[in-house]
């Protein structure tokens, strides 16, 4: 994925990206990479994808895999990168998972794994990168979030509470970590990614016909936003949300989509 856009204090940095291999979190690592960054690309199973991204980048792109859902594997995330990329400027935050859940039906070990995953993962790896983020003066956290997180989603009421969760830490983060380190959130709407691609087969239309955009959101839409975010360009921006969503939260009430499909 290429995009237009240079930003040449981009250019030498370094950055984990959690959550690198698939998704939204790929399309992130490889506009990085474009911009002439180190990045160490997270994944957990999806090796393949992970390592063939950094094929494409030698000396540049790392893969670094854990399993965010525990501490260890966070703290080992990003050691695992500090030592890698001799050290650390941006941690980008998209490692996630989504599923549907009606609240009679949801488990305790489904709660709990969602918010293990979602939530506790960025507790985990922006309390183990700060001192390294610090250390060069222009420390970047950058924060998935979603439009869930801002209105609610019925029948995914665990995955919108743990987004909520994150966009009251990154407002949290944002206070405590300034100006040693700038912490914002990107909050995508529906975008074209693997994990919603069952859904968007028979919603997608619905939904981009809803929005004031009219389309769905792609990765790249996602990428632009944190790029942004990780460049000076954006230096006055602390705590910041950028809804990346078409315009849903002006016109998309609570459950609309879900009471026209008669659900």
């Amino acid at each position: 994925m290429s995009l237009p856009v240079k930003y040449l204090d981009l250019a030498g940095r370094r950055a984990l990206v959690a959550g690198g291999s698939s998704g939204i979190g790929l399309g992130v690592a490889e506009a990085f990479l474009d911009q002439g960054m180190k990045v160490a690309v997270h994944y957990r199973t999806h090796r393949a994808e992970a390592e063939a991204l950094c094929a494409r980048y030698p000396g540049q792109a790392f893969p670094v895999r854990a399993d965010l859902g525990t501490e260890e594997g966070c703290v080992g995330a990003v050691l695992d990168s500090v030592r890698l990329l001799g050290g650390l400027d941006q941690l980008v935050h998209s490692a996630a998972i989504w599923n549907e859940g009606p609240i009679e039906r949801i488990r305790a070990e489904q709660l709990e794994e969602m918010f293990r995953v979602n939530v506790f993962s960025a507790f985990y790896l922006v309390r183990q990168a700060v001192p390294h983020l610090s250390a060069g003066g222009k420390g970047n956290v950058i924060l998935v979030g979603s439009t869930a997180g801002q209105r609610g989603e019925a029948r995914h009421s665990h995955y919108a509470a743990s987004k909520g969760a994150i966009q009251s830490l990154c407002m949290s983060l944002a206070v405590e970590l300034a100006p040693r380190v700038r912490v914002n959130l990107v909050s995508p709407g529906w975008v074209r990614t693997p994990m919603a691609s069952e859904e968007l087969k028979s919603l997608g239309a619905l939904i981009a016909g809803a929005l004031p955009n009219r389309r769905l959101g792609e990765v790249s839409d996602c990428a632009h936003a944190i790029l942004y975010l990780a460049s000076e360009a954006s230096s006055h921006l602390v705590g910041q949300d950028l809804c990346v969503s078409g315009g849903a939260l002006l016109v998309v009430p609570r459950g609309q989509i879900v009471a026209r499909e008669g659900a």
